[in-house]
């Protein structure tokens, strides 16, 4: 009987930071740099969620890949000490080549958000705002980088 063996190599450098930027808030970098062969592949998905009031915003990433070379940093504000200092989500995410290699792959990257107003001493619904985008890049990359940002907060007219 004749044995056949299948060899699966793989490179992973995974590197995750997760800090509170201060109290309730948060940053988070994600750095990966992926090389795999006989059909191996990496795969990450990633976001955040984020409701204050009436509003909900979600960003985030992900990607699917052989060669992958891929840094992603998310931080968001979301406890305050006064009515004077907004809300936050950042989204940043950037592929590159590994070495000599371009990144080769599927990589996604959006974001969205329901934005819903009152106005004055009313209980009803003045304004409804949603957005949403996406974008997506499959192939070799020598170069993805995108970067998605929310604010919200209080201004005096």
């Amino acid at each position: 009987m004749k044995k056949i063996g299948i060899l699966v190599i793989a490179l992973a450098l995974l590197f995750v930071g997760v800090t509170m930027a201060d109290a309730g808030n948060i940053e988070v970098t994600k750095q990966i740099s992926f090389l795999g062969e006989g059909g191996s592949t990496i795969t990450s998905t990633e976001g955040l969620f984020l409701s204050s009031f009436a509003n909900t915003i979600n960003s985030g990433s992900s990607f699917d890949g052989s060669v992958v070379n891929t840094n992603t940093q998310t931080n968001s504000r979301f406890v305050i000490g006064s009515l004077n200092t907004p809300v936050s989500l950042n989204h940043n995410i950037r592929v590159t080549p590994l070495g000599n290699l371009p990144s080769n792959g599927k990589v996604t990257a959006y974001t969205e958000g329901t934005i819903m107003e009152g106005r004055d001493a009313k209980t009803g619904l003045f304004e409804l705002m949603e957005f949403k985008e996406r974008t997506t890049v499959n192939g070799k990359i020598t170069l993805f980088d995108k970067q998605m940002g929310w604010v919200s907060g209080l201004t005096s007219v």
